[in-house]
């Protein structure tokens, strides 16, 4: 754009300097022939003046008239010659006036066009400032959608960190309270394990007693029971022997074993040799004696049922 306006300039500058040197040229041209002009009219009234006297002093009058032809012809070579002077000058002056109008016109033309370029430029200018402006607007809301997103995202990022602190902070809460849950459920489980081993303890220390308070039942049910089997054992022995006669001839060391089974009440259920004497009359007799003794002394079961039980197989030893 700045060459276009170096180039209309220069080429204004040279109009300008071929229209003054065209009326200069005409200028000196037109200076030119009137100077002669001037200078032919005072030859030709000095000529007349020279001419008068020659007549004055000269009586041939066809010269004179010759002469004065002469005169005339040269004044109409001169007006021929001076007519188209002025007609080229005319034409000249006619080309300079239209070289003028044609330089106007461009002179026109060039300010038409300098007022459309500079109209050009300032729409071109206006239209960049405005496209400046624009851009400066787009830059300006990018720039605030990037402060507005970077806003977001700090508060986003603080949000987050507040949100990671919070779960933070409950983890480390839950963990506190998970570790004092920890600590209370060992806590039970040792005064469970310390109850259980209590009730443990207390469990075998009551089985202890327990045992010992059955053992020492036992062992005075066992004392009194065997009280009884003997007390009664000695009876049903007394009994059979007071029932037993013995054989003539029985010698002194001839001894038999019996076995007697008893009802619960005492009667001789049934009576069996477990050891022979040898004498089968002796064994007889032992035998007799001891069904004629029923029913025997018999405990009864709520004496000492021990007794009564073993009591109803009773071992008997008939000797002389």
């Amino acid at each position: 754009m700045s060459d276009r306006r170096d180039s209309s300039a220069l080429g204004n500058i040279a109009s300008y300097l071929v229209a003054g040197v065209l009326h200069a040229l005409i200028v000196a041209v037109m200076l030119i022939n009137f100077t002669p002009s001037d200078n032919a009219k005072k030859v030709d009234a000095f000529d007349a003046e020279k001419i008068d006297i020659m007549v004055a002093r000269s009586v041939n009058e066809d010269q004179l008239q010759q002469t004065r032809e002469e005169i005339k012809e040269k004044d109409r070579a001169k007006k021929r010659k001076r007519e188209q002077e002025e007609k080229r000058l005319r034409d000249l002056q006619q080309k300079a006036e239209q070289e003028q109008q044609r330089l106007d016109e461009l002179e026109l033309q060039n300010r038409l066009a300098k007022e459309q370029e500079r109209e050009r430029v300032i729409a071109l200018e206006k239209k960049k400032a405005e496209e400046q402006k624009q851009k400066e607007l787009q830059e300006q809301l990018e720039k605030e959608q990037r402060e507005k997103e970077n806003r977001e995202a700090e508060r986003k990022r603080k949000q987050r960190e507040a949100e990671l602190k919070k779960l933070e902070e409950e983890k480390k809460k839950k963990q506190e309270e998970l570790r004092k849950l920890e600590e209370q459920r060992k806590q039970q489980e040792e005064f469970q394990r310390r109850v259980r081993e209590e009730e443990e303890l207390r469990r075998r220390l009551e089985f202890d007693e327990q045992q010992r308070r059955a053992a020492a039942i036992q062992r005075a049910a066992a004392q009194r029971t065997t009280t009884v089997l003997r007390k009664y054992s000695k009876l049903i022995e007394e009994a059979v022997k007071a029932k037993w006669i013995v054989p003539p001839g029985t010698e002194a060391w001839r001894k038999a074993r019996i076995n007697i089974r008893l009802s619960g009440t005492g009667e001789v259920l049934s009576v069996t040799i477990v050891e022979s004497s040898g004498s089968p009359s002796f064994d007889e007799r032992a035998q007799i004696a001891a069904k004629q003794a029923s029913p025997l002394p018999f405990p009864k079961p709520e004496e000492d049922a021990e007794a009564h039980r073993q009591l109803q197989s009773v071992f008997v030893n008939i000797e002389r």
